[in-house]
């Protein structure tokens, strides 16, 4: 029987979103073990996640223990990998993408003046758009402390009445939301960021067998359309805290659509592109935001 460790972030949703493919190898007679670590991203609750904290928050503590031999597969959400992979990383495999889209969870006596609690700048600024009146917060913490925040209706001593979180990680979980008023955010309005709601497994380079029985279940669909993503956001600079949003999807006839939104200050760009020569949509959606 082959051995195979694999690390992933501590929380309940890394750890679940995760067990599928653990199942899966252990299906195909590996032995599994795991390595479950609490990352920078996790550990900074003190402000927002952005560019002051530095890149790879939520994997590089992972990717450590690759290169130092303590782990043979990675499993991140494919959002926080940051575009350059470290030497000795292949990919194993890019599961059937999870709903994509952001939900808008509120109190049911939120004001139309509501305050909502969320780190992406991606979000707030977009959102700010379409709910002119809101006030936006930061909060941290995993999605059960932050739906709890919401149910108390306090943050920081001060009135909070909604939260945005990926509609993958409320599925994934499958948490209570009873009492709350679930606002789904459709592509048009908000744009995920590049790579929501789809996993990416990475394995030793010297794991060729990992790469190899993962192939039964990689989505070729799926890692398009998020390499696609990927492509929008390297095309403004990277980094998981850009305020882009990036979806493609694809259409009943074949093609692909390639939506975004860019908020640098004080403004909002969108864009969208369709059809099947991917490159011609990057150029499209790029030109769209204001890129070349």
């Amino acid at each position: 029987m082959k051995h195979v460790t694999v690390a992933t972030r501590g929380s309940a949703l890394a750890v679940g979103q995760a067990e599928p493919l653990v199942r899966f190898l252990e299906s195909k007679g590996y032995e599994v073990s795991w390595r479950k670590f609490s990352t920078s991203g996790d550990q900074w609750l003190q402000g927002p996640l952005d560019k002051q904290v530095g890149g790879g928050f939520f994997t590089k503590e992972l990717e450590d223990a690759m290169a130092a031999g303590a782990a043979d597969l990675l499993i991140h959400s494919l959002k926080d990998v940051s575009l350059e992979r470290p030497a000795g990383i292949v990919s194993a495999c890019i599961p059937k993408r999870e709903d994509p889209s952001d939900w808008l969870v509120m109190r049911p006596d939120a004001p139309e003046n509501l305050t909502i609690g969320t780190s992406a700048v991606r979000r707030e600024r977009v959102l700010s758009q379409l709910f002119p009146k809101a006030q936006f917060t930061w909060i941290r913490g995993n999605v059960q402390t932050r739906l709890q925040r919401v149910r108390d209706g306090v943050l920081r001593d001060a009135p909070l009445h909604a939260t945005l979180l990926a509609a993958a990680g409320l599925k994934r979980l499958g948490l209570d939301l009873s009492g709350l008023t679930v606002r789904p955010l459709t592509p048009e309005e908000l744009p995920s960021a590049p790579g929501q709601g789809a996993l990416l497994a990475e394995a030793r380079a010297d794991r060729p067998d990992l790469v190899e029985v993962l192939a039964e279940v990689h989505d070729a669909m799926t890692a398009r359309c998020v390499t696609l993503e990927r492509q929008v956001l390297a095309g403004i600079g990277g980094g998981c805290q850009q305020p882009l949003g990036a979806l493609a999807t694809p259409q009943a006839d074949g093609t692909l659509l390639l939506r975004a939104a860019y908020a640098p200050a004080g403004e909002l760009r969108r864009a969208e592109a369709r059809g099947t020569n991917d490159a011609a949509l990057l150029k499209t959606v790029l030109q769209g935001i204001g890129l070349s």
